[in-house]
């Protein structure tokens, strides 16, 4: 049944396109903030231009009221003034050279019109001035209009004293300013936004698509490179030297993984190799035997004999078969063991009293120092890692040689075992290898056949299994020694 990894195709989506997309939305809002902000700093500039224009006219009015009378021709000399001043082109920074178009009218204190700046263009009757008070000489009212959905105004309204003939009379001063013009500038200043937001964010997107194309190229390279790479070529690399500092870090890791790969089916092949050559000769011994055996008629002791030379055989072969089931269940990370509080004193007793014949029969004397060390650890897995131990050192330690067991407490907080011993030990070009499966330093220096080659990689896998670690130092012809540390506690 397929995995719901290979029901998934690949996306169709292309990262250049995503990026083009988010630069896009990115230009956009970008522009439309800035644009937004733009629109209305204009705005508000030219509101407040205006209602200044409108305060600074009714402001020079009332002090010409105050200043001197100026009723009759004075009047419409200085209205007409005021007209043709409004008309002139003026020095806005946001549209210079655009007149005003500010009319002026003035009122009695009954409402009568006393005199207009342009009778040709009167006002709406329908523009409503803003109300002051009669007795409110200081506040200007200004508003803005928009009668009859027509063109907008803005107005304002103030009250001024003028003196004519010695006698104190209220003017109504009411100043109205067009905003056509202003209108018309905003709205062109609207379509040069929009056409310059679109544009803004098209050229953002084709820009984002090249510059991503671009920035992409070194990782289509290099996904050309890892397609050319198959199981034949696993020492090939990226060569991540040539590659962005980014895409390097990928290439890097992918080089490290192909380094894994390589050594891993390396290990597997010499494995499979070396699997095949450990069962090729027990097997081959028992076909010998069983042919020899049926070559001619036996008696029933050399059937016998014949019998027990193929247990042996068989013996060897089942155990070799266990060794590796013991370590395949032991690279299973959900292996569980159960561990204990264990006095390393009792375990060095049962391991010596264990091979105490076989050195007493070599003449290689046992030493135990335990010192009352505790160590939590799973029994029967300590003294299969301490029986493989103890098992190489009397393989390898001459006569009336010693085999020392130590045990203490490290300053890390780890509970340290070490075997040393007086053998002949492991040549330093061997020693990296020695936790490898099937392999032997020396197999011309084995005394018997009974090695697997599979101790050293099981009790490797066993400290693993604790949290612990191994190390082992040696020199040639003066011993090993095997340092075991493990975790002073650990949960079960």
């Amino acid at each position: 049944m397929p995995s719901n990894n290979e029901n998934k195709s690949p996306s169709s989506q292309s990262l250049a396109g995503k990026l083009a997309i988010l630069y896009a939305i990115t230009t956009f809002s970008v522009l439309l903030v800035a644009s937004g902000l733009l629109y209305w700093s204009i705005h508000d500039h030219l509101q407040q231009e205006h209602q200044k224009l409108l305060t600074a006219k009714i402001t020079d009015l009332r002090q010409y009221f105050k200043s001197s009378s100026v009723f009759g021709e004075m009047l419409h000399d200085l209205i007409d003034v005021e007209h043709h001043h409004s008309q002139m082109p003026h020095s806005s920074a946001i549209h210079p050279g655009i007149p005003h178009h500010v009319l002026v009218r003035i009122l009695n204190e009954q409402g009568d019109l006393l005199i207009e700046s342009d009778a040709r263009l009167p006002l709406s009757a329908s523009l409503e001035f803003p109300v002051v008070k009669e007795q409110d000489f200081e506040t200007i009212g200004i508003v803005k209009v928009t009668p009859d959905n027509s063109q907008s105004y803005l107005l304002g309204s103030a009250w001024a004293i003028a003196e004519s003939s010695g006698e104190l009379s209220k003017l109504l001063i009411q100043v109205s300013l067009e905003l056509a013009q202003d209108e018309t500038l905003i709205s062109e200043y609207q379509r040069t936004l929009v056409g310059v937001l679109v544009f803004g964010v098209l050229a953002s997107a084709l820009a984002g698509f090249w510059v991503t194309r671009r920035g992409l190229l070194p990782l289509r390279q290099i996904t050309a490179a890892i397609q050319n790479i198959n199981v034949q070529q696993l020492n090939e690399r990226v060569d991540s030297g040539r590659w962005p500092k980014e895409i390097a870090l990928l290439a890097k890791a992918f080089d490290e993984m192909l380094g894994r790969l390589d050594q891993s089916f390396g290990q597997l092949s010499r494995f499979s190799a070396d699997l095949a050559h450990e069962l090729r000769t027990p097997v081959n011994n028992l076909m010998g035997e069983a042919e020899v055996a049926l070559s001619r008629d036996r008696d029933a002791q050399e059937y016998r004999h014949v019998l027990e030379s193929n247990m042996e055989e068989c013996t060897r072969i089942a155990r070799m078969i266990d060794e590796l089931l013991f370590l395949a269940r032991a690279e299973d990370p959900k292996t569980e063991i159960n561990c204990t509080v264990l006095q390393i004193e009792n375990e060095f007793r049962a391991i010596k009293e264990f091979y105490s014949s076989v050195a007493s029969e070599q003449q290689v004397e046992i030493v135990c120092t335990a010192n009352q060390v505790e160590l939590y650890a799973d029994p029967g897995l300590l003294r299969r890692v301490l029986s493989n131990l103890i098992s190489n050192a009397m393989r390898y330690t001459k006569t009336h040689g010693t085999i020392n067991l130590s045990a203490s407490y490290s300053s890390d907080q780890m509970v340290k075992i070490t075997i040393s011993d007086t053998g002949d030990g492991i040549d330093p070009d061997f020693l990296p290898h020695i936790f490898d499966r099937f392999f032997r330093a020396d197999k011309s220096r084995h005394r018997d056949n009974q090695g697997s080659g599979l101790g050293l990689a099981i009790v490797k896998s066993i400290m693993e299994l604790h949290g612990g670690q191994i190390v082992v130092t040696s020199q040639i012809q003066q011993g090993t020694i095997v340092e075991l540390s493990f975790p002073a506690h650990q949960n079960s």
